[in-house]
């Protein structure tokens, strides 16, 4: 008899995490496993990714993006369905008073945290038993994969700084102390776990973000970056990252008025969307950077802009091991990252890079400073391959 694995994630929208999950469910591939995917919410342009060994349980996933208005309208029109079909607006209104009074005294106020076991709670429950569960994010899938799945074992990931991330270790400490195995993707985030949570360091382990080199450098190959200005005397930036507070476009803006004033030549371009897109670009107009500057939006295929950049800059306020900064290591770009969470390891870990300060000077310098370093070929198969494999022994 096939043992069976179920994979659990909020969404399925274009993001880290998300890319993370979709190249490890194609490197299991074991016709002794039979492996499932379940997103929370069920929607996301990415289930249209899903490998075609793995068997996907939402029963009529949506392909649409997850940052639309749409998508928070139909946000928000699930949850409330789902509290009153279900019943259980009495039962989840004490912990959301509770949760949302911690956020408002530790001034970490997020919609999205609030509602992520509300929405846990709302999804369709799947009546078969599996050999091994995995709540491959934080928040819903996590939630959900310890209420509400019938698993001989259970692991759960952590892709973020915890503390930095806003979650409240009071709601959360139940289900980490229930878990099986605790994985996070960099050695820094581990240790932060272990301090909130001491009491689950003996299954606190380190497993580092999935990456399919073959597969990033193909997409790579398949298309172009038309908006995209080249020159010899221009440096190319590039970002990939969603446009909220976390990711500090406010000071990458900042960092481009002061690399323009200093006359530098750089052209910047983002791909991503998010809940600041407009701010963002009301704030780009002001600082008159509308010429270096550049919001591209969503991408289906991010990766040949990626290819045709000078340097990958990735100044966040947190970051757990980010999936973009392996991409472009992975495509031989040169990256700028702010010296925060996983960032040092990660570059560290991959053997190039400069780390900064995020201040709009430590940024520019760091660009500087990046511009004249060699880089070097980085091959992450075999470690990723054993930690897989440490993956496939939960199932046994």
């Amino acid at each position: 008899m096939k043992k069976k694995v179920l994979f659990v994630i909020n969404t399925m929208g274009r993001a880290g995490a998300e890319r993370c999950l979709l190249h490890l469910l194609k490197a299991w591939k074991d016709e002794e496993v039979e492996i499932s995917l379940f997103s929370v919410i069920g929607r996301g342009e990415l289930f249209l990714e899903v490998p075609s060994h793995v068997r996907i349980l939402n029963e009529s996933p949506c392909t649409d993006s997850v940052f639309d208005s749409k998508a928070r309208k139909s946000f928000v029109k699930n949850i409330v369905r789902g509290v009153l079909g279900k019943g259980i607006i009495f039962r989840e209104l004490l912990p959301f008073v509770r949760l949302l009074r911690w956020q408002i005294k530790e001034k970490k106020l997020d919609l999205k945290k609030l509602c992520w076991k509300t929405v846990s709670d709302t999804a369709p429950v799947m009546g078969e038993e599996f050999d091994l569960a995995v709540g491959y994010l934080q928040g819903a899938a996590t939630y959900y994969v310890m209420d509400h799945v019938k698993a001989r074992k259970k692991v759960v990931f952590l892709h973020n700084e915890y503390e930095a991330s806003g979650y409240c270790p009071v709601s959360d400490r139940p289900y980490y102390e229930k878990a099986d195995k605790i994985y996070c993707v960099s050695d820094y985030i581990s240790r932060g776990l272990t301090e909130v949570f001491p009491s689950c360091k003996s299954k606190i382990e380190t497993f580092y973000n999935f990456a399919d080199a073959d597969w990033v450098k193909r997409r790579a190959s398949e298309g172009s970056a038309p908006e995209m200005r080249r020159s010899a005397e221009t440096l190319c930036l590039l970002t990939a990252a969603r446009l909220e507070y976390v990711k500090a476009f406010d000071v990458a803006i900042q960092a481009a008025v002061y690399m323009k004033e200093k006359g530098m030549q750089v052209v910047w371009y983002v791909i991503g969307d998010g809940s600041l897109h407009r701010q963002l670009e009301k704030e780009i107009k002001e600082q008159e950077v509308e010429d270096c500057f550049f919001l591209l939006g969503q991408k289906e295929n991010p990766y040949p802009y990626m290819a045709a950049c000078d340097i990958y800059v990735q100044e966040t306020r947190f970051e757990g091991f980010c999936t973009s900064i392996t991409e472009a290591v992975l495509l031989g770009k040169r990256v700028v990252a702010s010296d925060c969470g996983g960032n040092r390891e990660q570059l560290i870990y991959y053997g190039t890079g400069v780390l900064t300060e995020l201040t709009p000077r430590a940024i520019a310098e760091g660009i500087e400073k990046v511009w004249g370093e060699d880089v070097p070929q980085v091959d992450i198969t075999g470690r990723q391959m054993q930690e897989l494999e440490r993956l496939k022994r939960e199932a046994d």
